[in-house]
């Protein structure tokens, strides 16, 4: 039997005795169902909400897209727990997924120093689509199809510590050019 027919029949059979069915409480006898609670653990972890909270956000972004980004890292870590991933519908999301990423390794370049790669990322959950490269310099470019919005990054070693990145970022609310020096501590 296919599922969809095991669950017509069990619906069938409920609502068929459900019509002789009855269930009678005394009141007076019931009890207060008191749930018990521990108050040593917080409802939020340290941990978790660093991995909810954006990771930066830029000046006169708007509230709308810090939530988003926000509600997207809260359902990305709800689904990497949650039960729903191991079910039939779950793990053929999480296929989908995995297909469509793919990394290519361009090879050496000439000076056999540099490794050239391309990366490509497309999260139909999460309605984003991300192109990476990385050889000369680190660029990505990133598409949020929720949010309407295109950034590219160049990022440039100048030392160990400090890197040099260039971005542009196009939306509905207008264009933004940067240039940061990033510290690595």
């Amino acid at each position: 039997m296919t599922i969809a027919f095991q669950i017509l029949f069990i619906f069938s059979l409920v609502c068929g005795f459900s019509f002789t069915a009855q269930a009678r409480v005394d009141l007076k006898k019931t009890k207060r169902l008191i749930l018990p609670t521990d108050p040593s653990e917080p409802l939020l972890s340290a941990e978790t909400s660093q991995k909810i909270l954006p990771k930066s956000v830029e000046q006169g972004e708007s509230g709308s897209s810090v939530i988003s980004e926000m509600v997207d890292n809260s359902f990305s870590l709800w689904w990497e727990k949650s039960p729903v991933k191991q079910t039939s519908i779950g793990r053929v999301a999480d296929k989908v997924d995995k297909k469509l990423k793919t990394e290519v390794n361009l090879g050496r370049s000439g000076d056999q120093k540099t490794e050239h790669k391309i990366s490509v990322k497309v999260l139909a959950m999460q309605a984003l689509a991300k192109l990476e490269y990385k050889g000369w310099v680190k660029a990505s470019l990133n598409y949020d199809a929720r949010a309407a919005k295109t950034q590219a990054e160049v990022l440039e070693n100048i030392s160990t510590h400090q890197d040099l990145k260039l971005s542009h970022s196009m939306s509905s609310d207008g264009n933004m050019s940067q240039v940061s020096w990033v510290l690595n501590w």
